[in-house]
Formats: structure tokens, C-alpha cells, sequence
């Protein structure tokens, strides 16, 4: 019988992925600096060394690309279909002119353009979510990391930026090493370019440049609701997933529509419909969920009359939970408390005002040579590859643009 490979302990990983860390050689100066190096700043750093820059990978984690193991529960949904062809779908951004402006009419065919590139099969499933083909998200990493070193790019993690300031026509990065490495960095560059994930990180990072931050909240998360109305026990529902039609309601109007699955928790409500209302609601609104999702009231009335109950229109457990009542079963509502978990948000809204940068190229407009993409800018999208999609396209054209600045600048 084959001996199945032994898992390597967590520790173990750790102490070899900081002694490979540790022998990384990080020189002086460099054409561009990327600060960070998740999915949009290894996206910048391959775009900006395929262009012929000399460029360097500062990120605090022990390896770079690891947020991108998490994506997509392990899967990674790398992109959506519905961005590609003449009419990429701009609306599900927070700030759809900004995006469409940076990404033009051929953003999601750009971005599977990128990834043939680099090597990576996909698949298509429910919504135009893509996946790779191996439905594991360590291949797009591996495949991102072959690249960006076939290119030069030199990969420097455990390192953390503390500063980033601009001198005349250079950039100065400071970085802190991981204390088992011990000791500080400095590395100048004719530019840099901010990818830095969302957070009180991205503001530490910034210092006296003086750059407008939108303010960070999470999105993308589960909330906490409370039914509205009695007879209605989250305890009884706990665990209960439905496909709905689920709309989110401000003193009485609609602000928000969406359909897909809920996940019933003793907190309130999760899954893929709840993180994407949670990227619009607030404390005091109203969800309702339509469980038949759009089925006229004349057929659940019948339906329900004729099986004697709601078993028939929905997860039994569910109709018993509801008494039956085919009117919650087609209008259950929920008043919302706010986020739920916010620590396991999938995404942090905030960072860059978009106004400070040219769409064209992702420069600032007062700090030429330094550039910005990712969630390190406000931009946010869906649940279903919508913001990797994001961070894909905006580290290519801030990657790109970079190289060709410090050519200008050297």
C-alpha cells in the first residue's frame, strides 16, 4: 500500500518559510517596490518586471500569495464571466465609474488573458463564478509565483513596511523584519505601488503623505438580524440553508435585491445573499427573504393548501420552524443589528479615496511615482469573484504604468 505524505506541522512551515525569507537578498534601489504581496501586488510586480523594471516584493507575511489560499474557501473564485465581452457588469462595484474608467470594456477578457499567460486552466459554475480547473486555490498561487519569478521579481516577505515617503523623484520604503529575523530595511526606488490589504495596516503604512482615507468598515460579511415578528426562533432555523430572493428594505423601500442561498444562524443570517446586502445595509434596516423565490401568492396558497402545510415549497424543517405560515414562508423578515463576525469579513471596505488617482494609470495625481491598486483603494465589490477580478486588473495597469514612470524617472 502507498504511504500516504505526511503532513508538515504548522510550526515546521512557519520556521522554513522565515529561514527562506531570511535569504532573500533585498538590494538597495529598485525601479518599483511593491508594498504588499497578496493577489494585486504580485499581479503589479509581474506587470511592472514584464515591462523591464527592476522590482522587489516587500509583504509581512512569511510568503507571499497567502491570502490567496483562503479565497473562495480554499477554492479560490478567481474571476466572474459575467466582466468579460462589450458590457462588463460595473454595478456590482461600489464604485462602478471609477472601475469601468481603470478597466475599460475588456476587463474580464484582460484578466483571463493574464492568467492563460501564466499557465492556469479554469472552470465556469453557478453565477459565472470561475474557478481553477483543479478547484484549488494553491494553483493560482503557484502559477502566480512561477510567473513573477521567471520574470525577476525578487519576493521578500516577513518584511513590514513602517513608511513610505516620497523625495523629489524617489520613493523611500522603511520596512520592519520579522523579529525572528531581526533587524530594519530601507530601500529606495524610483516607484512604488501600494497594495496593501484594507485596514489600520494600510494607514500605518502611509505616514506623512498625506493621501485622503475613505474610513474602513467590513463588507462581505454575515449580520446580525433579529426576526421581526413573534413565533420566529433563529435557534429552531439554526444551520438551514434556502435559496431566496432577498431584499433589503429602509423605512419601507427597497435599496437592495439579491438571489442565492441563505444560511440560517442563532445570530441571524449568513451566506453568499447575506454578504452581498451586508455591503449595503445598515443598523435599523429590514431583510426580507422570499423563500419560493418569485413564485406567485395564487400557487404557494394552492401548493400549501393542497400538501396541507409549506413542506412542499420548502425544507421541512424550515416550514415547521414557520408554523406553516405560507406568508412568512414568502415574506420572513428580519430587522438588522449590524455586522456579524466582522473579523471574518471577506473584504474591508475603505483605504484610498479613488478621487487622488488617475484612473488611466493608478498614480496619485499630487505624489507622482507612487501608485496604488487592490484593496489598498476604496473599491469593493460582490460575492463571486468580483474583487480578486478587481485586484487582477488594477495591479496590471498599476504595474504597467509604474515600470513605464521609472523609466521616465531614472
Amino acid at each position: 500500500m502507498a504511504r500516504q505524505a505526511r503532513r508538515v506541522p504548522r510550526s515546521r512551515a512557519r520556521e522554513e518559510a522565515l529561514a527562506a525569507a531570511a535569504a532573500v537578498r533585498v538590494a538597495d534601489a529598485y525601479d518599483v517596490v511593491v508594498v504588499g504581496g497578496g493577489a494585486s501586488g504580485l499581479a503589479a510586480a509581474i506587470a511592472a518586471a514584464e515591462a523591464g523594471a527592476s522590482v522587489v516584493v516587500l509583504e509581512r507575511d512569511v510568503a507571499c500569495g497567502r491570502t490567496i489560499l483562503a479565497t473562495g474557501n480554499g477554492r479560490c473564485n478567481f474571476m466572474n464571466a459575467r466582466l468579460c465581452g462589450p458590457a462588463p457588469a460595473w454595478g456590482r462595484y461600489n464604485d462602478p465609474a471609477f472601475v469601468e474608467a481603470v478597466s475599460g470594456p475588456g476587463f474580464g477578457d484582460d484578466v483571463l488573458a493574464f492568467f492563460e499567460g501564466c499557465g492556469l486552466a479554469w472552470a465556469e459554475e453557478e453565477g459565472g463564478r470561475l474557478y481553477p480547473l483543479s478547484r484549488q486555490a494553491a494553483s493560482v498561487r503557484e502559477v502566480l509565483l512561477a510567473r513573477a519569478r521567471r520574470a525577476g521579481v525578487v519576493l521578500a516577505p516577513a518584511r513590514e513596511v513602517t513608511g513610505v515617503s516620497m523625495d523629489g523623484t524617489r520613493c523611500r520604503i522603511t520596512c520592519q523584519n520579522d523579529p525572528k529575523m531581526g533587524g530594519k530595511c530601507q530601500v529606495m526606488s524610483s516607484c512604488a505601488v501600494l497594495s496593501v490589504g484594507g485596514g489600520p495596516t494600510l494607514a500605518r503604512s502611509l505616514g506623512p503623505l498625506g493621501l485622503g482615507l475613505a474610513p474602513f468598515e467590513p463588507v462581505l460579511c454575515s449580520l446580525a438580524c433579529e426576526p421581526a415578528g413573534a413565533g420566529v426562533s433563529l435557534a429552531e432555523l439554526d444551520g438551514r440553508r434556502a435559496h431566496v430572493t432577498a431584499r433589503l428594505l429602509r423605512d419601507g423601500a427597497e435599496v437592495a435585491r439579491e438571489e442565492g442561498e441563505a444560511l440560517f444562524r442563532p445570530y441571524g443570517l449568513s451566506g453568499i445573499v447575506t454578504f452581498d446586502l451586508s455591503r449595503a445595509a445598515r443598523a435599523g434596516d429590514v431583510i426580507s427573504l422570499d423563500l419560493t423565490c418569485g413564485m406567485d401568492p395564487g400557487s404557494t396558497r394552492r401548493l400549501a393548501h393542497a400538501a396541507g402545510g409549506c413542506t412542499g415549497l420548502v425544507d421541512p424543517v424550515i416550514a415547521r420552524a414557520l408554523g406553516d405560515d405560507v406568508e412568512r414562508v414568502r415574506d420572513l423578515r428580519f430587522a438588522v443589528r449590524g455586522p456579524a463576525e466582522p473579523e471574518r469579513a471577506q473584504v474591508t471596505r475603505g483605504g484610498l479615496a479613488t478621487r487622488q488617482f488617475d484612473p488611466a494609470t493608478l498614480e496619485a495625481r499630487a505624489l507622482p511615482g507612487l501608485f496604488a491598486c487592490g484593496e489598498a483603494l476604496d473599491v469593493d465589490g460582490a460575492c463571486g469573484g468580483y474583487n480578486l477580478a478587481w485586484a487582477w486588473k488594477s495591479g496590471l495597469v498599476a504595474g504597467r504604468a509604474a515600470a513605464k514612470s521609472a523609466g521616465r524617472r531614472a
